[in-house]
């Protein structure tokens, strides 16, 4: 079991303690005990274990906040096999399979774009650990110059087709409850050769580094 799962665990069980002594505490002035030390003792008792919880329930929180906003999920790994002008070679990985399953495309430009379809959670369900679904379609080449992109020769390749799924997300996932929202995500950056990138899925979107 991970350490950070012991904090939220004891942090309702000093909730629990704090809420017996409460009780206790309670019965004591019903009944008229006697004993101002005992009674002073049984209160401090109680605020100790309600920080003690509040203290553990509230990291645990900003651990996950953090972990939310933070989450990155690597899913190709991508590299320049060779660089020439306005053309480059790349191979890509898939990070959850076989290297095998490696593909080579040849990309005409001076850039590279990956693009694809996101689902983003409402922020309640990213919280409790409900991580964004996608997919990545396309791989195409891309100039710089606005000219360069209307005249020169450019490549696309399709990575995977837009199912039907996807087609009806697109559509009508945003009325889904839970879905904050559903579009299309795309990153692009400079091939450097014998250089490898990732390509990453975060709460938000593609990233390249």
């Amino acid at each position: 079991m991970k350490f950070l799962s012991f904090i939220p665990i004891c942090g309702l069980i000093s909730g629990v303690i704090a809420l017996l002594l409460l009780y206790i505490l309670i019965r004591r002035f019903r009944n008229r005990e006697k004993g101002i030390t005992t009674y002073i003792t049984n209160i401090l008792c109680v605020l100790l274990f309600s920080l003690l919880s509040a203290t553990l329930l509230l990291t645990y929180g900003n651990f996950k906040n953090y972990k939310h906003f933070s989450y990155k999920k690597p899913v190709f790994s991508i590299v320049c096999q060779l660089k020439q002008p306005n053309w480059f070679v790349l191979e890509i990985i898939p990070e959850d399979e076989s290297k095998e399953n490696r593909e080579f495309y040849r990309v005409k430009g001076e850039q590279f774009i990956l693009e694809g379809h996101i689902v983003k959670w409402r922020d309640f369900l990213s919280f409790m650990g409900m991580k964004p679904i996608y997919q990545v379609t396309r791989l195409s080449g891309r100039y710089i110059d606005i000219e360069d992109e209307r005249k020169k020769e450019r490549t696309i390749y399709e990575i995977n087709k837009t199912t039907e799924f996807w087609k009806y997300m697109m559509r009508y996932g945003k009325k889904i409850p839970g879905i904050d929202a559903v579009y299309g995500t795309a990153s692009f950056t400079y091939p450097e050769e014998d250089d490898t990138l990732k390509l990453f899925v975060t709460n938000t979107g593609f990233m390249i580094k």
